[in-house]
Order: structure tokens, then sequence, then C-alpha cells
């Protein structure tokens, strides 16, 4: 299954409520950001900000960009999240990383696991058969509007001959010149914040980012 799942990237309740109100009748699944100030440097909106999100049939999945993300799930759970998003970087031990996923599971939540750029495949692989996806860095996180870094194309190969069937997701700097490649390399959802958000016509944009995941170079 191909995906795209737009990213609500905002730093305040208003820009929030702004950007869901848009992507709300255009989208299935929807990935918010969640930021910290001490993972990264940009502060995120707020769990108690944001309206239930149980009303809404959208999917939601939270992306926690913070340390110590443990502390936000019954949260999450509680405000109608369904997937969780972690980062390795921000727990980084064996077992705390495996009752944190075992911990998200428990609460009828699905459990991906991150990595910024920098980190390596071999980091995660003994989590590879506990978690319900991957999460991959195109870019630094914590800010809009990057480039995509071409050194995670190789990583994405990587994860793809160790395990087949895991799900790869990638976030940040996608757009309609290197989705294809994407694809062709094995990613299954893609997740896109200003590429949607900053056209004149978010729906069209989808539709773009979709039919380019969808055909092979």
């Amino acid at each position: 299954m191909k995906l795209i799942i737009p990213t609500i990237f905002a730093h305040t309740k208003k820009q929030f409520n702004e950007r869901l109100k848009k992507l709300l009748p255009i989208a299935k699944e929807l990935h918010i950001d969640f930021m910290d100030v001490k993972f990264v440097k940009a502060k995120g909106v707020n769990i108690e900000d944001i309206t239930n999100l149980k009303k809404y049939r959208s999917v939601f999945e939270a992306h926690l960009i913070v340390m110590n993300p443990s502390q936000y799930v019954l949260a999450l759970k509680k405000n109608g999240f369904k997937k969780i998003i972690f980062h390795y970087e921000a727990v980084k031990d064996k077992d705390k990383i495996l009752g944190l996923i075992y911990y998200i599971k428990n609460k009828g939540m699905k459990a991906i696991i991150a990595i910024n750029p920098e980190t390596i495949i071999d980091k995660i692989k003994d989590f590879l058969h506990e978690i319900d996806g991957v999460l991959l860095m195109g870019v630094y996180p914590g800010k809009e509007k990057q480039e995509f870094i071409s050194g995670v194309y190789n990583k994405i190969k990587s994860l793809r001959k160790i395990n087949k069937k895991i799900i790869i997701q990638i976030d940040g700097g996608v757009n309609i010149s290197n989705i294809k490649k994407l694809n062709n390399v094995g990613v299954n959802y893609i997740n896109s914040g200003s590429f949607i958000n900053d056209s004149d016509n978010p729906k069209k944009a989808l539709k773009e980012l979709e039919k380019a995941f969808n055909q092979h170079q």
C-alpha cells in the first residue's frame, strides 16, 4: 500500500487550527508534529491546545520530536491518536525502547520508530520485529522547507534488504521530483508538509504527489 500523509507542523494553536481545517477535507490520515525545544530547538503546539480528534474520521499519527516520549502516550491516546512515532535518539537504551513500544501497543496504538539522517540503520535492527514501521527523516527535524538529504536513499535500500515487509515512512523534503525514486527504493508512506500546506490548492497538490508516488521511473 502506498500512502501520502499530510503533515501539520504548527508552532501555535491558531496555526494548528488553520492547517487542520485546510487538510481535514482532503486526507484520510494526518501527521501531527509535537516538539519540546529540547530534542529540537523548535516549539510545537501543545497537546492540550488541540481539539479532541476522536470526532473526526481521519486517522491521526503523532510524531514526537521530543525527549521523554513516554510522557505523551496517555494524553495522545485520550485525544484520539492511532499511531505514535518516537525517535530512537530520544531514548537510545534498548530496554527502554522495547518498553515504550509495548506501552504504546498495550494502549491500542501503533508504535513507529523514527531515526534522524545521521543515525545508521543498525541502531534499530533489534526492534524491527516489534514495531509497526520505521520513519526515516529525509531532513533534520524541527524546520520546514528543507531539501531532501540524498544519503537517505541508501538507508532506505539497506532497511529494505534487512526486512522486506516493514513499513518504511519518509518525512521531510519530498516533492514531485524525488517521490518516484522513493517509490522505487521501497518506501510505503510519505509525510508531506510544506508542499501541500503552502499550495494554493492543497487538494491538487496531494493528488499530484499521489499520482507520482504510484509511478515507476
